[in-house]
């Protein structure tokens, strides 16, 4: 099994310099995170142990940037003294492959696509491609296939609908160790020329599909990219896994100078408990970690928390979901030692009751830096509830964001 892949990183990114410049393409800015490591997220959760950077144009931002480990993954650098064409990188990079074949990806463009059916299509094919079946568009090629094997390329025209290649390939090394110069187009000069000599297998996907290339799908990619990768990642989770959220501004409307001191206070924010639900059939635990300082300042007492919180439990039971525990801290902010988010003791009582937690195979969802911080902290990976985009980034960054819970699974 294939657990190295090829990200194609050394672009410059021409058409984008009227809103990015200076940077690879790759780098190009996603709120506060670069395009890439979204990219480098989304192959952790598909088994990618190593990858390798193809870089070229103005490399040492993403050496420098990313070093040589993200997430646990090995990364290595091939090096395009002068532009090698996409070919001869790819055929570069390839020579760093210790395994039998590699995936291949382009650092601009993200497809939603399974890696493990590319995996076994593999088994039976040398060169295997996922393809997207798109409608009404002229921007891309298409491909022709029958049955399972690609047998042309076509020309880039209006069409109404077709096949396109999603740039992401599983390529067995021995293709492009000889044979070929060391500047060539991987698309003509590989692709198009062994076609008809080589069997081309296709993954099919219908997944989310989106190329940065242009100022309006880069300003796409802004509004929506960090929620497609969660829920691409979202797919490899499972029981293993533990749930942490956060409550006021995340499941409840927050009440700005206030507290939620009685259940006819409590109003849910749209989605949320559905939202709850779906996180139960997926996580094996779902923790619920809150800050409730207006029980030390004598708002309300942890009877009249208790109360809400039981009704909460209820309300998510009748849907079918399910809330394991809930931690609240009643704590004064200002007095130290405390029980406090960022502070992890309400995460290590909620492992302390639930032995089976994990933290680095947990995720912390919250709207306020220290929920980030307290998940961070712990080694958790991290979603900030974003609810407007013109909040201004909050530090420490997030893994992901999402403007609401519901949104964050993909729903409306």
């Amino acid at each position: 099994m294939s657990q190295t892949a090829i990200l194609l990183a050394g672009g410059k990114g021409t058409r984008l310099q009227s809103v990015v410049s200076d940077i690879p393409k790759p780098m190009a800015a996603i709120g506060p995170k670069p395009f890439l490591a979204f990219l480098l997220d989304a192959l952790k959760f598909q088994g990618i142990t190593r990858v390798i950077l193809g870089v070229g144009y103005k490399s040492e931002v993403i050496i420098d940037y990313f070093g040589s480990e993200y997430e646990g993954m090995a990364l290595f650098y091939s090096i395009e003294d002068t532009p090698l064409g996409t070919g001869g990188a790819i055929a570069q990079a390839m020579r760093l492959v210790e395994e039998e074949s590699a995936f291949v990806l382009n650092g601009d463009s993200f497809i939603d696509v399974n890696l493990e059916d590319m995996r076994v299509k593999g088994a039976d094919f040398p060169f295997v491609m996922a393809i997207k079946k798109m409608y009404e568009f002229e921007r891309y090629g298409t491909v022709t296939i029958v049955k399972d094997q690609v047998v042309s390329f076509n020309e880039k025209q209006p069409v109404k609908e077709g096949w396109i290649n999603t740039g992401v390939y599983l390529i067995r090394k021995e293709l492009l160790t000889t044979g070929f110069p060391d500047k060539f187009s991987f698309e003509t000069d590989f692709m198009e020329a062994y076609v008809s000599k080589i069997s081309f297998g296709v993954v099919q996907t219908s997944g989310f599909f989106i190329d940065i290339g242009i100022p309006e799908d880069y300003a796409l990619a802004q509004k929506i990219l960090p929620n497609k990768i969660f829920q691409a990642i979202s797919r490899h989770f499972d029981t293993s896994w533990t749930i942490f959220l956060d409550r006021d501004g995340v499941i409840n409307q927050r009440r700005v100078g206030d507290y939620v001191k009685s259940i006819d206070e409590l109003v849910f924010l749209p989605g949320a408990l559905q939202a709850i639900k779906h996180f139960s059939k997926i996580f094996g635990r779902v923790i619920i970690v809150t800050n409730q300082q207006g029980i030390a300042k004598g708002l309300m007492s942890s009877e009249d928390v208790q109360q809400v919180h039981d009704f909460l439990r209820k309300q998510v039971e009748e849907i079918g979901g399910k809330i394991d525990g809930i931690y609240f801290c009643p704590d004064w902010a200002y007095k130290s030692p405390n029980c406090r988010k960022p502070h992890p003791n309400l995460a290590l009582q909620a492992q302390k009751d639930f032995p089976n937690i994990d933290f680095r195979k947990s995720l912390m969802v919250g709207d306020m830096a220290s929920d980030i911080e307290f998940g961070q902290g712990l080694g958790m990976m991290t979603v900030w509830i974003r609810e407007s985009p013109e909040l201004p980034f909050i530090r420490p960054v997030p893994s992901f964001w999402s403007p609401s819970l519901s949104e964050l699974m993909g729903g409306e």
